[in-house]
């Protein structure tokens, strides 16, 4: 056995979860927000797309936190949704 292979067995590996980025904004959700699906905003006039959420982790009056790949997203609504709109799906 080399000397470096025996090194290497007696080393312990631990991984360490990387941090996701915090994204806060004010925004207008285009489509529901649907688990695997991409989230759809609309703020300072242009539209954002973001990559597949994960998960949604909390829905308010005022607004949605959700994870996708890399990113929470803390958004706050430009407008409030009418009692009939569907934020989530």
């Amino acid at each position: 056995m080399k000397e470096c292979d025996t090194d290497m067995k007696n080393e312990k590996i631990t991984a360490i979860p990387e941090r996701k980025k915090d994204t806060y904004l004010t925004a207008i959700l285009s489509l529901p927000l649907r688990v695997h699906e991409r989230a759809w905003l609309f703020t300072c006039g242009r539209s954002i797309s973001t990559s597949l959420v994960k998960q949604i982790l909390e829905v308010s009056q005022d607004g949605v936190v959700f994870e996708t790949e890399n990113t929470v997203y803390h958004v706050t609504y430009a407008h409030r949704p009418a009692e009939i709109e569907v934020m989530c799906a």
